[in-house]
């Protein structure tokens, strides 16, 4: 399956479906790569009976689609995917509550996923070879600004073209797997006192 970057949510019915808090975390899982509602049971630990009801729901409003089945021991087994890598409700529909909690919901399920990965990353992902940041092949930032909204934007568009060049083919041989997960909110006020 070839999934979009980005799945424009154009009907209240399909925003109220990807609101629900357990159905967020099961796109987490399957915007990543295809799974079956047994394994989507196990990773969530909940009943096969409960996530096959949710994933009908998801499928129904093309939230999701069965992208193959497989035969084991007797059985057909339907593997389901996102049909985008993110879900983003169409401007007729953001002054909907459901939009508003669709959205954090989606930023908890991230962050979340996040901390799975680093929990499950090899020991060696956390190894130092120099005290200088510049030289470490990994990066934890956590920090506030307080700017405009005009240039927050600017600064959110080349950080995008920035994602997109770190994605051009390199021909490099030794190459390695990075996970990078990216969060910025407005806040009330920031935390991090400045003297």
């Amino acid at each position: 399956m070839d999934q979009k970057s980005i799945f424009i949510i154009e009907n209240y019915e399909q925003l109220k479906v990807i609101s629900d808090p357990l159905r967020t975390k099961m796109l987490i899982f399957l915007v990543e790569k295809p799974h079956t509602g047994q394994m989507l049971a196990q990773e969530l630990n909940l009943s096969r009976a409960k996530i096959l009801y949710h994933l009908r729901e998801l499928e129904k409003h093309k939230i999701i689609q069965l992208v193959r089945k497989e035969e084991r021991g007797g059985n057909i087994l339907k593997f389901y995917q996102a049909v985008a890598r993110g879900f983003i409700p169409a401007d007729h529909l953001l002054n909907y509550v459901e939009s508003k909690e669709a959205t954090r919901q989606s930023y908890l399920e991230v962050i979340d996923r996040a901390k799975t990965r680093v929990l499950t990353a090899p020991e060696s992902s956390f190894e130092l070879d120099s005290s200088n940041v510049e030289e470490w092949p990994k990066l934890s930032i956590q920090t506030e600004f307080t700017v405009s909204k005009d240039k927050f934007l600017e600064f959110t568009k080349e950080y995008r073209k920035l994602l997109k060049k770190l994605e051009e083919k390199d021909d490099e041989r030794e190459k390695q797997n990075y996970y990078l997960m990216t969060t910025a909110f407005q806040i009330e006020e920031p935390l991090f006192k400045k003297d």
